[in-house]
């Protein structure tokens, strides 16, 4: 046939867009022209694939062969579409093909071979939303392609594009893919960390209810000990929660192992925080991050400016680069937690202090009001423990307790009619409407209301901490008890820095 279709994706953010490939030869100069707003990566398929077309004794048209990507108007990049482009030339260059319906993705060598890509599981999930049910990729990609293949789609492994050319004209079959069943994750327990039960007990309030927390204290107390098992806290992510995290693993080139703890260095820059670079913008630290845990330790040695970008995130759980040609939009929903020394000198006591007074009150000024607003709870790490202390909770014990506080409060949401994923999400208005809590204890808030020692917003953060304080405990509705523990980590840091 002159001419002939198939499917293939080209990647834009942390998803994956369809992109179709239309191929017709006919007459006019000889040579392989390709169209599309495809990048440097894109055009020099041609002579890859001709290259490659000769080496596997496929022949290759000697007229002129004209290859449209469509949408014509979205940017392309990278060589996930060269499967697709060459066997839509083969296709056009002879009979039996029918692949119209069926996306190819990988990458062809120059002796025909088909070699991994990245973003192949996002490519997978665009084609399940397209109800797709055939796939083609390469055999390194075949494990994270099977993870999140629907029953619907069929996804088939090939080697080389002679195997896959022949198995168009239905004369071999390729092999399925399959997943290969995922090893639970082991994480650090917290009966490691020694002492420091607010603490623990902070992280467990956190893993519950969403929050976002930071820990202060000195050296060695244990900040960054907690933080490396508070993911261990967390709940078993949901499959399309899984399916989003595989396909962020998969463009980022990481392995998936459940949800994710991302611990970027404190000279973290604005664009590997968030995301960018030229070209195709890669995820940053915080889509790297979602649907888990992101860590900065060392939070007064980050640029303000790094800082503030995380407020946008925060909010929106999201990440929109623009770009001239158009947006990239990356998901951004994770929880961060923060760990920072006093002081400089790290003492614990201002009496021990080093530092000059000036110093010691200018320290953290690099964290801004409103992302401390954002942060929900504030803990203070005690300087003294003792190597016999051994009791406390397991993290798995703390992971069951926070797990049975999260249902309670879905049940809760559902009884509502509320969309709400846990309570660190629930919107202000249902919040103060619908979710006040004893009397008493709106009293008490109303009270440090009134006279500015709480902000409207702080008295939102309180009664969204006091609820998963009361759901820990299986409580019907927070009481004046658990308000005021909620108080107690809602302290400002100027307080916590004294």
């Amino acid at each position: 046939m002159a001419l002939a279709k198939t499917l293939s994706a080209a990647l834009s953010g942390a998803h994956a867009n369809l992109v179709r490939v239309e191929v017709n030869i006919g007459p006019g100069l000889p040579g392989t022209y390709i169209v599309g707003l495809g990048d440097a990566a894109v055009g020099e398929a041609r002579d890859r694939l001709k290259t490659a077309a000769m080496n596997a004794q496929l022949g290759w048209p000697k007229t002129k062969v004209m290859v449209n990507l469509s949408p014509a108007s979205m940017p392309k990049h990278g060589t996930m579409m060269d499967l697709g482009i060459c066997m839509a030339i083969l296709a056009a260059s002879a009979e039996g093909f029918d692949i119209e319906h069926v996306l190819f993705l990988g990458e062809v060598g120059l002796d025909g071979r088909i070699t991994g890509v990245r973003g192949v599981a996002a490519g997978i999930l665009a084609a399940a939303d397209a109800k797709i049910q055939i796939a083609v990729v390469p055999k390194a990609n075949a494990e994270e392609a099977a993870s999140v293949a629907p029953e619907h789609l069929t996804v088939l492994i090939a080697e080389d594009i002679a195997q896959v050319a022949a198995w168009c004209q239905a004369s071999v079959s390729l092999e399925q893919a399959k997943a290969r069943p995922r090893q639970p994750k082991r994480h650090l327990n917290m009966l490691d960390v020694v002492g420091q039960q607010q603490a623990k007990r902070a992280a467990m309030i956190a893993a519950a209810g969403g929050h976002h927390f930071m820990m202060i204290g000195p050296p060695g107390s244990g900040k960054s000990m907690i933080a490396r098992r508070f993911a261990g806290l967390l709940p078993a992510l949901a499959p399309q929660q899984e399916r989003e995290c595989r396909a962020i693993c998969s463009i980022t080139g990481e392995e998936f192992s459940g949800p994710p703890f991302v611990a970027p260095h404190h000279s973290v820059s604005k664009a590997s925080l968030l995301g960018g670079g030229p070209g195709l913008p890669q995820p940053g630290a915080v889509t790297k991050a979602h649907r888990g845990v992101l860590f900065l330790d060392e939070v007064s040695e980050i640029a303000a400016g790094v800082l503030d970008a995380l407020r946008v995130p925060l909010d929106r759980g999201k990440v929109e680069l623009l770009r001239a040609n158009g947006s990239v939009v990356f998901p951004a929903q994770f929880q961060l937690v923060l760990a920072a020394n006093p002081c400089r000198c790290g003492a614990a006591e201002a009496r021990d202090c080093a530092c000059k007074p000036q110093h010691r009150a200018r320290y953290l000024q690099n964290l801004s009001g409103p992302l401390r607003d954002r942060l929900d709870m504030v803990v203070r790490t005690q300087p003294k423990g003792s190597l016999r202390e051994l009791h406390g909770m397991s993290s798995e014990e703390m992971a069951q307790a926070a797990a049975r506080a999260r249902m309670r409060a879905q049940q809760r949401f559902a009884s509502m009619g509320m969309h709400a994923t846990n309570n660190a999400r629930v919107p202000a208005g249902r919040l103060r409407k619908d979710l006040q809590a004893a009397p008493d204890a709106m009293a008490l808030l109303e009270s440090y209301l009134a006279v500015g020692a709480l902000s409207q917003r702080a008295v939102d953060r309180t009664l969204r901490l006091a609820w998963t304080i009361a759901d820990l405990e299986a409580a019907a509705t927070p009481t004046i008890e658990h308000v005021a523990e909620a108080l107690e980590y809602n302290a400002t840091m100027q307080e916590l820095m004294a």
